[in-house]
Protein backbone atom coordinates (compact mmCIF):
# COMPACT_ATOMS: atom_id res chain seq x y z
CA UNK A 1 0.00 0.00 0.00
CA UNK A 2 1.44 3.07 -1.16
CA UNK A 3 0.77 6.88 0.21
CA UNK A 4 1.15 10.28 -0.80
CA UNK A 5 2.50 13.48 0.46
CA UNK A 6 2.12 16.78 -0.86
CA UNK A 7 5.58 19.04 -0.21
CA UNK A 8 5.50 22.43 -1.00
CA UNK A 9 9.09 23.96 -1.12
CA UNK A 10 9.77 27.56 -0.06
CA UNK A 11 12.76 29.70 -0.64
CA UNK A 12 15.78 28.76 -1.53
CA UNK A 13 14.47 25.04 -1.69
CA UNK A 14 12.06 26.51 -4.25
CA UNK A 15 14.82 28.24 -6.05
CA UNK A 16 16.59 24.81 -6.45
CA UNK A 17 13.78 22.76 -7.35
CA UNK A 18 12.27 24.89 -10.02
CA UNK A 19 9.02 24.44 -8.50
CA UNK A 20 6.40 25.26 -6.20
CA UNK A 21 5.36 21.87 -4.97
CA UNK A 22 5.05 18.05 -5.63
CA UNK A 23 4.02 14.79 -4.79
CA UNK A 24 5.76 12.25 -3.30
CA UNK A 25 4.54 8.36 -3.59
CA UNK A 26 5.94 6.36 -0.46
CA UNK A 27 5.44 3.05 0.65
CA UNK A 28 2.74 2.77 3.81
CA UNK A 29 4.61 3.54 6.91
CA UNK A 30 7.34 5.18 5.03
CA UNK A 31 9.28 7.81 7.61
CA UNK A 32 9.99 11.05 6.97
CA UNK A 33 13.81 10.25 6.56
CA UNK A 34 12.43 8.54 3.54
CA UNK A 35 10.97 11.57 2.32
CA UNK A 36 14.04 13.51 2.36
CA UNK A 37 15.67 10.10 0.34
CA UNK A 38 13.11 10.67 -1.88
CA UNK A 39 13.68 14.31 -2.45
CA UNK A 40 17.17 14.27 -2.36
CA UNK A 41 17.27 11.50 -5.39
CA UNK A 42 14.18 13.43 -7.17
CA UNK A 43 15.78 16.41 -7.15
CA UNK A 44 19.36 16.20 -6.71
CA UNK A 45 19.97 20.23 -6.34
CA UNK A 46 18.50 19.55 -2.49
CA UNK A 47 21.91 17.55 -1.95
CA UNK A 48 24.68 19.98 -0.23
CA UNK A 49 22.36 23.11 0.21
CA UNK A 50 19.67 21.64 1.72
CA UNK A 51 19.86 17.60 2.30
CA UNK A 52 23.44 16.63 3.62
CA UNK A 53 25.31 14.11 1.12
CA UNK A 54 26.68 12.32 3.90
CA UNK A 55 24.05 11.59 6.81
CA UNK A 56 20.96 12.54 4.53
CA UNK A 57 19.58 14.36 7.31
CA UNK A 58 18.65 18.39 6.43
CA UNK A 59 21.04 20.47 7.02
CA UNK A 60 20.88 23.18 9.98
CA UNK A 61 19.28 25.75 8.24
CA UNK A 62 16.39 24.00 7.08
CA UNK A 63 13.10 22.12 9.04
CA UNK A 64 10.23 20.24 7.39
CA UNK A 65 6.77 21.41 8.71
CA UNK A 66 3.96 19.21 8.53
CA UNK A 67 0.33 20.87 7.85
CA UNK A 68 1.31 24.51 8.35
CA UNK A 69 1.31 23.10 12.41
CA UNK A 70 4.44 21.82 14.22
CA UNK A 71 7.71 20.77 12.92
CA UNK A 72 9.22 17.61 12.21
CA UNK A 73 11.95 17.20 15.08
CA UNK A 74 12.52 13.13 14.73
CA UNK A 75 13.00 11.97 10.93
CA UNK A 76 12.53 8.26 12.33
CA UNK A 77 8.31 9.03 12.79
CA UNK A 78 6.31 7.64 10.12
CA UNK A 79 4.42 10.09 7.88
CA UNK A 80 0.53 10.06 7.29
CA UNK A 81 -1.29 9.51 3.80
CA UNK A 82 -1.97 12.86 2.74
CA UNK A 83 0.09 15.27 4.92
CA UNK A 84 1.04 18.49 3.30
CA UNK A 85 4.78 18.64 3.97
CA UNK A 86 6.90 22.41 3.96
CA UNK A 87 10.59 22.43 3.27
CA UNK A 88 11.94 25.94 4.66
CA UNK A 89 14.62 28.08 6.15
CA UNK A 90 14.28 27.27 9.54
CA UNK A 91 13.76 30.69 10.22
CA UNK A 92 11.19 31.31 7.94
CA UNK A 93 8.00 30.52 10.48
CA UNK A 94 6.34 33.02 12.95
Amino acid sequence: MAMDLDVEFLGLARELVGTRSCTIRLESGATFRDLLLSLASTYPALLGKIIDRDSGELTRAFMLNVDGRRAVTDLDVPAADGQRVLLMFAEAGG
